[in-house]
């Protein structure tokens, strides 16, 4: 069995309708976000050069019995890794919407992050420390995807910018390959454009909840519930419509009669694309659930708690 079937089986045998067996979601100094345990697991050394699949199956099952509302029914995906992800396993579910399809990533990482209430083993040059955890480091982010794929893995994001575009007036360029630091001013440069930042609770710069990543707008979403998820599409695509048209023309992806029909808060004229009242009270409704909490002891780890309001 190949690392893909053992990492998928291990997924295919979560049932994903019961509740996850945690705390709060947090966000570090350095905003990586993590959820808490109740209780703790094994990480056992992982190789440096690459991930064991045999390992990481076992690490799945083990992190499965606290968060099996975030794996359940997921596919397992492989592609082009960065050095900064070799050791992280990444999950996707696709989930429809009227003209564009979603893909929610959600990627853990499973090196040692912090956390480590006791370390099991050392670690060396080939061998990462092995040692037991109450948390697992993670991104979920929601991907805007054209429709049509035949998989959560095949799917092609829509794309704002190509890799060679240029907005001259901007003064704004892409490349290939991003650093970290051109991700960061392609996101702060997409909420510059969205002109938005009074319907989110935290400023972009602290949090951003849209952020530029496979060179298009991605939502990101803290609790990947099915539930989250389903209300994140719902919010997410007559958003990201509004944001493409800050990019590229939206008749050239689908008719204004047929967006004027779905989505009738979007409102579209020879002057551009604009959100109507009722667009952006419910945009302002679905962020205005969150708050970023922080007391003396969640200051002295370098945390904010997320709290999410049902």
């Amino acid at each position: 069995m190949n690392m893909v079937q053992k990492i998928q089986s291990v997924l295919d045998g979560i049932d994903g309708s019961v509740a996850n067996d945690t705390g709060a979601v947090f966000i570090n100094v350095i905003k990586n976000e993590f959820v808490l345990f109740n209780g703790r697991i094994g990480i056992p050394r992982l190789p440096v050069k690459e991930i064991d699949p045999g390992l990481a199956a076992g690490v799945l099952a083990e992190v499965a019995r606290f968060v099996p509302a975030y794996l359940g029914g997921r596919r397992f995906i492989t592609g082009p890794v960065s050095a900064a992800h070799q050791h992280s396993l990444q999950f996707a579910r696709r989930v429809e919407g009227a003209f564009l399809d979603f893909v929610h990533l959600f990627r853990i990482d499973l090196r040692y992050g912090g956390g480590a209430d006791e370390f099991i083993e050392k670690g060396g040059t080939d061998f990462y420390p092995a040692y037991y955890t109450d948390r697992i480091y993670f991104k979920s982010r929601l991907v805007p995807v054209r429709k049509g794929a035949a998989s959560e893995a095949d799917f092609a994001p829509v794309r704002l910018v190509d890799s060679t575009y240029t907005d001259s007036d901007q003064y704004f360029h892409t490349y290939a390959i991003f650093d970290d630091t051109g991700y960061r001013e392609a996101t702060m440069e997409l909420h510059r454009r969205m002109g938005l930042d009074d319907l989110f609770p935290v400023s972009a710069a602290f949090y951003p909840f849209v952020e530029f990543d496979h060179f298009t707008a991605c939502l990101n979403v803290p609790d990947p519930t099915l539930p989250e998820i389903a209300a994140a599409v719902k919010i997410f695509e007559p958003l990201f419509l509004y944001v493409l048209a800050k990019y590229r023309p939206l008749n050239g992806w689908f008719p204004r009669k047929e967006i004027e029909t779905v989505f009738p808060e979007i409102l579209i004229s020879s002057e551009g694309v604009g959100l109507g009242g009722d667009a952006r009270a419910r945009i302002a409704a679905y962020f205005g659930r969150y708050s970023f909490f922080r007391d003396d002891e969640l200051a002295l780890k370098g945390w904010w708690r997320i709290d999410i309001d049902e």
